[in-house]
């Protein structure tokens, strides 16, 4: 077996030195692989970005004052910890994490996963609990030019669209008249416990039946629960339009009319739902009827989770500029730089033991270094 003669051991320290560099440098070379969909996810992450900006002018011009400790980014789409129109609790920090325009991009990836495509037609349903969620979906569902049909419950959890006269059907309407999207939701319902505003004050309903109307909704205002979902089911097959079918359920938030119970929003998985028609609910929303048909249902309910699977900040302040990140791009190390490493270290190698072969005047693959000592 060949060993390089031990009296030149500043070879070998020449080689162990260049081991390092190599590695350091082959190790410190990337490059970055565009992720799928990488122009759809950009384009919706951008009109996010637009879409705030406008948002914010528009709070402003009603008279809303931001308050900056609630809202660090001040885009004005951050309500107030109590009104009229409050229907539930909400987590502050949920609210701030969807106003990253790169989540419209993860929304893009969810629709796109989905297998729906330019033209397929939607049911959808949202509240006014997250609007920086339902900003990224609309955004979304524009870029990807599907034709979503939309039912929303205007009542509004904390810190969500619960201003009386900045509602997401106010929100919407802005957006629509901006051009940012195209569509709107045709039909609304108060929200809230039963779908009808229970627990809120006269006032409160009130208002959220005024913003329907100011905005020209049709409102969905039965006598209980279950009256309000057949309500819904019949407005969303009376605005599809003939011979067209649904290709997706999709559900924003714990809105009852859609998901019939806190407890079945909770239980639902987050994401793509493809066989939920197989399973039993008590007290069912209009997705698990459009389940029952075999029409894959979209949950967005667990917003941390979607957060944590595409590797968004939980820290959007400040706000990431559109196309940064994972879900845009990924690096991986640089083959061809690592491969020229390699092939130079071998090269290396290889002189060492032909100028040490030659040096010693090799005759033979066993050599003793002692010999010659």
């Amino acid at each position: 077996m060949f060993r390089p003669s031990l009296k030149n051991n500043w070879s070998l320290i020449g080689l162990a030195v260049l081991s390092i560099v190599l590695y350091y440098i082959a190790q410190s070379s990337y490059t970055h692989i565009q992720s799928p969909w990488f122009q759809e996810k950009l384009q919706s992450a951008q009109k996010m970005d637009i879409a705030l900006k406008i948002l914010k002018n528009e709070s402003i011009d009603l008279g809303y004052n931001i308050d900056k400790i609630n809202d660090p980014n001040e885009t004005g789409v951050v309500g107030t910890s109590i009104s009229t129109i409050t229907t539930s609790r909400g987590t502050l920090s949920e609210r701030l994490i969807t106003l990253n325009p790169n989540f419209s991009a993860a929304m893009v990836d969810i629709l796109k996963k989905a297998d729906l495509k330019e033209g397929d037609y939607v049911a959808v349903g949202v509240t006014g609990a997250n609007p920086g969620a339902n900003i990224a979906l609309y955004c979304a569902l524009e870029t990807l030019k599907l034709k979503p049909v939309i039912i929303t419950s205007v009542g509004a959890a904390t810190y969500g669209a619960n201003r009386e006269l900045f509602t997401w059907l106010d929100m919407e309407k802005t957006l629509l008249n901006n051009s940012i999207i195209s569509f709107y939701s045709e039909y609304a319902s108060i929200g809230g416990s039963n779908d009808l505003g229970r627990g809120l004050p006269p006032e409160g309903r009130l208002n959220l039946i005024k913003a329907v109307e100011r905005n020209n909704r049709i409102l969905i205002n039965g006598i209980n629960l279950e009256d309000n979902v057949n309500l819904r089911l019949d407005a969303y097959t009376k605005l599809l339009p003939e011979g067209e079918k649904y290709k997706a359920f999709i559900n924003l938030g714990a809105g009852v009319g859609s998901v019939g119970s806190l407890v079945n929003a909770k239980i639902i998985t987050t994401g793509i739902n493809k066989r939920l028609g197989e399973k039993s609910f008590n007290e069912p929303g209009a997705m698990m009827f459009f389940a029952k048909k075999n029409i894959q249902v979209i949950h967005l309910y667990n917003i941390n989770k979607i957060i944590s699977d595409y590797k968004l900040p939980k820290n959007s302040y400040p706000l990431p500029k559109p196309g940064t990140g994972s879900l845009f791009s990924t690096k991986i190390n640089n083959v061809l730089v690592a491969s020229i490493c390699w092939i130079v270290l071998l090269g290396a190698i290889i002189s060492v033991i032909i100028y040490d072969r030659n040096d010693r005047h090799f005759t033979s693959n066993i050599i003793d270094p002692d010999e010659e000592l």
